[in-house]
């Protein structure tokens, strides 16, 4: 039984754990996940990173969505705007999202209430 159930072909390319101090204290220590993505299926799956929640060096509880929306349409003629293919925490605690389909590094700042 593996530990993490990732979906299948979503390409686990880049992982990082959260180090930082910005985002909420839930994230600490847990693990952001790029999901390349499959571009060969009828329906896509990947294109987005995901957060496993980890605690006393484990993982402890379901893979979550944390940024979506590289995938413009699934219907017939799939459809997306980039590929996540790595994830870094920053030395000020903000996540860089490598995307190799937009070629473009984004970032994830935390501005709200911690």
């Amino acid at each position: 039984m593996p530990d993490v159930l990732l979906p299948a072909h979503a390409a686990a390319l880049g992982l990082a754990f959260y180090t930082g101090a910005q985002f909420p204290q839930r994230y600490r220590n847990g693990a952001f996940v790029a999901l390349h993505g499959s571009w060969n299926r009828s329906t896509l799956s990947g294109y987005k990173v995901v957060f496993v929640p980890f605690q006393n060096g484990k993982p402890a509880g379901a893979v979550e969505d944390f940024v979506t929306g590289w995938i413009l349409s699934d219907t017939n003629s799939p459809t997306t705007w980039g590929r996540p293919v790595g994830v870094l925490v920053a030395r000020d605690g903000s996540l860089l999202i490598a995307d190799d389909g937009g070629s473009r590094i984004w970032e994830v700042r935390y501005t709200g209430a911690r």
